[in-house]
């Protein structure tokens, strides 16, 4: 969704150009700014470094650094590298998110109402929301299960396994 309006495109009827306006009139820096000109979604590029993290988690490069890393290849990561940004990830992203998307529930239902914000109606709102909902709960329960993993892969007896 991001990407496409950063792209230029519409979705849930708002153009990139209204999305754009929305950052400007928002006091979005002028990186940022820059950024969505270019086509590039800061929020976008903070998810591929999510995805990042999480491919960190559960491939073997996460436990000892690839040779693309030049001056650590071959070291150990250090255990807490990549475990601190995904055990808060974790913790903050999944509840917000799976929250998010019981309230969403709540305004599909029509037991309560979403603020319409920049959209024009609730319909297109609530697909705005049920995208942004799901993408944060999803990456948070993905956290959770990949950062538990790392942690009983990496931990003290598994390293006298090892």
């Amino acid at each position: 969704m991001k990407l496409v309006w950063a792209l230029g495109g519409s979705f849930a009827g708002i153009s990139g150009d209204r999305m754009y306006a929305s950052y400007v009139r928002n006091g979005s820096s002028g990186l940022w700014l820059a950024l969505e000109r270019w086509g590039l979604d800061g929020t976008m590029l903070l998810a591929l470094l999510g995805v990042f993290l999480l491919w960190g988690l559960v491939r073997p490069w996460g436990q000892v650094f690839p040779r693309w890393t030049l001056p650590l290849r071959g070291r150990r990561v250090p255990r807490w590298l990549p475990l601190a940004p995904a055990l808060l990830g974790a913790a903050t992203l999944a509840p917000y998110g799976v929250v998010g998307v019981g309230y969403l529930g709540l305004c599909t239902a029509g037991v309560t109402r979403i603020r319409l914000g920049e959209f024009a109606g609730e319909q297109s709102a609530l697909e705005v929301a049920w995208v942004g909902m799901c993408g944060f709960a999803g990456y948070g329960v993905a956290l959770a299960v990949a950062a538990r993993s790392y942690w009983r892969r990496t931990g003290a007896r598994a390293a006298e396994v090892g």
